[in-house]
């Protein structure tokens, strides 16, 4: 089953005309990785999807090893075409298929937990927690859950808003937001780093917010 609201030939296109700083997540792991100083990383990225996460990181990071990982054939095979290198490897798969044990130095999943019920979510977070080596470090960035409901609706037609500006129709921008809770299931940022610490991650850290949209930070000691 494919989870994505886009098919794969539109996927880039629609989701910066969805996601507020979207090539801000990829940004920011990289940064943070590039300070840290790691080197021939083996990374593994969770819902890869046409490869914005190897395209960040592939001339600044010392990568030795990069796994694309995707439930969605048409994505890895974008992904595959884009990039053809001896260090990467494509694998269709769900995260709740992952089955490595202390292999990876870095593990990333960005927009893609949140598709997933509590309880695969919580499965999800402690294969990426198992997969990485000691001082690995895992990335998610995910859609949110404000604190309250009037928040929430200041979030939404915040969000809304910037869809409209950014090409898509009301009735479009309202739909998307129709799926909140639906097709997608955000947590709260502190439901997000609770979660993170119970999978096993020692230092979690929030690194990026904006709109309905945060970065965290995992490290596994």
């Amino acid at each position: 089953m494919e989870y994505t609201a886009f098919s794969a030939v539109e996927y880039d296109a629609q989701i910066r005309r969805t996601l507020p700083f979207y090539e801000e997540f990829y940004e920011q792991v990289t940064e943070v990785l590039e300070v840290s100083g790691k080197k021939n990383v083996s990374w593994l990225d969770i819902g890869c999807g046409i490869g914005k996460m190897y395209e960040a990181a592939k001339t600044r990071i010392p990568i030795q090893e990069f796994i694309f990982t995707d439930i969605s054939a048409k994505m890895l095979t974008i992904a595959e075409e884009r990039f053809q290198s001896e260090r990467c490897r494509f694998n269709q798969m769900s995260v709740l298929e992952l089955e490595d044990i202390e292999k990876y130095d870095v593990v990333t999943a960005i927009q893609v937990h949140h598709y997933l019920s509590e309880e695969d979510r919580g499965l999800a977070v402690e294969k990426c927690c198992q997969a990485l080596k000691a001082g690995g470090v895992f990335f998610t960035f995910e859609n949110i859950a404000p604190d309250s409901e009037i928040s929430r609706q200041l979030f939404f037609e915040r969000w809304k808003s910037y869809q409209i500006r950014n090409g898509k129709d009301r009735e479009e921008a309202e739909s998307h937001m129709k799926r909140y809770g639906i097709d997608y299931f955000p947590l709260t940022v502190r439901a997000h780093l609770d979660l993170m610490r119970q999978c096993g991650f020692q230092a979690v850290e929030l690194i990026w917010m904006s709109y309905m949209q945060a970065g965290f930070m995992g490290i596994k000691l």
